[in-house]
């Protein structure tokens, strides 16, 4: 690939960066909001260095037009042994053009936020150690709730709850949770599920709660659910799921953020 090609394509990645940061917002669906100011300096530099490579390559293009008029004819067997026994390494192959093709389809073809699937093939959040019980302060709202109160909690909130409040004070409390639905591969029911980020997609954890009092809805539709918690019998630390019961469930039609952080 000449320069030019190579210009080009940090043009196009620069672009790619600036379009999911700057013209929307479709990097979250990869990083945390954090890390946009840097997608945002990432991009205007990699456009700024595309940029003067080509216009490097096209000057130096230039110069040596204009300077063939005057330089010495060369000579037949020079000629001949350039020309044709020779290989010209200023100019790459057209094939090589093709590798701008991944870059271009970041702009066609964007990878869509992680969800059911991810679920499916990724294990749950597994129950801290217990030297943390009793330490961790909570900030879902439960211990100040009114009798009667519905509290919205973060599937996350609700998972880390249910494993260290020593209290108990999770049970018998009305509770809504928002988050998508994921299929349970045994056939008994369906989760409630949501990603919990730590830095990007890659490190993405799973926070889900189990549902079988409702039929399974269509698999990555979001919903909220307003219900308890199933309060398990024997040592919560060794539950695997958490079980939710329902008493009322919406189909959210605005997506909210994929994750939860």
């Amino acid at each position: 690939m000449n320069r030019i090609a190579q210009g080009l394509t940090l043009v196009l990645l620069g672009a790619a960066a600036l379009t999911s940061t700057v013209a929307t917002d479709l990097y979250l669906n990869w990083v945390k909001p954090g890390f946009g100011p840097f997608l945002v300096a990432a991009g205007v530099v990699m456009v700024l260095l595309g940029v003067l490579v080509i216009v490097a390559e096209l000057r130096g293009e230039g110069k040596e037009a204009s300077g063939g008029d005057t330089a010495e004819e060369p000579s037949s067997e020079s000629h001949h042994e350039h020309g044709h026994g020779g290989h010209d390494h200023s100019r790459a192959p057209r094939v090589a053009w093709l590798l701008l093709l991944p870059v271009i389809a970041v702009f066609v073809v964007a990878p869509p936020a992680l969800g059911a699937y991810t679920v499916e093939n990724t294990a749950a959040a597994s129950p801290p150690p217990p030297e943390q019980r009793g330490s961790v302060r909570f900030d879902d709202g439960i211990a100040e709730a009114e009798p009667g109160e519905v509290v919205e909690m973060d599937v996350r909130q609700f998972v880390m709850r249910a494993w260290l409040d020593e209290e108990r004070l999770l049970a018998g409390q009305e509770v809504e949770l928002t988050g998508f639905a994921v299929p349970d591969p045994e056939g008994e029911g369906w989760f409630l599920a949501r990603l919990q980020m730590s830095c990007c997609a890659a490190d993405a954890i799973v926070n889900k709660v189990h549902i079988t009092n409702r039929p399974a809805p269509e698999t990555d539709s979001w919903w909220t659910v307003r219900g308890t918690w199933i309060e398990p019998e024997g040592e919560i630390s060794h539950v695997s799921q958490h079980e939710f019961e329902v008493l009322e469930m919406r189909e959210v039609s605005d997506t909210p953020d994929p994750y939860e952080w």
